[in-house]
């Protein structure tokens, strides 16, 4: 499917194609979901519920605009993925571990306890992101942008942190694992 506008769709009672190219989403509900046959490239998701869904296959220069996708597993995300982007989106408790999204852009997002262990999220940019309790072992950060980003906890000793850019504000969550008191 090409050039489309699909709005307020319950794809859990809809067959999705298997491609989608140059379409927008704007309140469709993928929840629960498996999207293991549908590849996504240059699309835009607004408003849509992606709680739990488990990303299969490709999302090329996908963005996702205030959506829920909470507790959703990329970890088989297709390695051709690239240009994600989220802006203002929930992704508490989302399961990045094991893939390689470089330059991935997080914006105004909720990240509570989600997981990028063992990835490749070199480039990426937080800005104004909540990451509390977020899990980052064995994680590539090399030119990573935390610096307006809060609520972090990252051991430099177990992640690659090269040109990594964090606010100043921020130096207590690389030393929390520490045990030490700041006053």
């Amino acid at each position: 499917m090409e050039n489309q506008t699909l709005e307020n769709i319950n794809f859990n009672e809809v067959e999705l194609e298997q491609e989608y190219y140059n379409c927008v989403f704007i309140s469709c509900d993928f929840s629960k979901k498996m999207l293991d046959n549908t590849s996504f490239d240059t699309c835009e998701f607004r408003q849509c519920d992606f709680t739990l869904v488990k990303f299969v296959d490709t999302l090329h220069e996908v963005k996702f605009t205030e959506c829920k996708v909470i507790g959703a597993d990329f970890t088989n995300l297709n390695k051709f993925s690239n240009s994600l982007s989220f802006e203002s989106t929930l992704l508490n408790y989302a399961n990045f571990v094991s893939i390689k999204i470089k330059n991935t852009l997080f914006t105004g997002c909720s990240l509570h306890e989600a997981y990028f262990d063992s990835s490749d999220i070199s480039g990426a940019v937080f800005e104004d992101c909540d990451l509390l309790r977020t899990s980052f072992n064995q994680t590539n950060l090399e030119r990573v942008d935390f610096s307006s980003s809060y609520n972090f906890s990252i051991n430099p000793n177990v992640n690659r942190l090269k040109k990594t850019i964090f606010p100043e504000s921020g130096l207590r969550g690389l030393v929390a694992h520490l045990d030490i008191v700041i006053k």
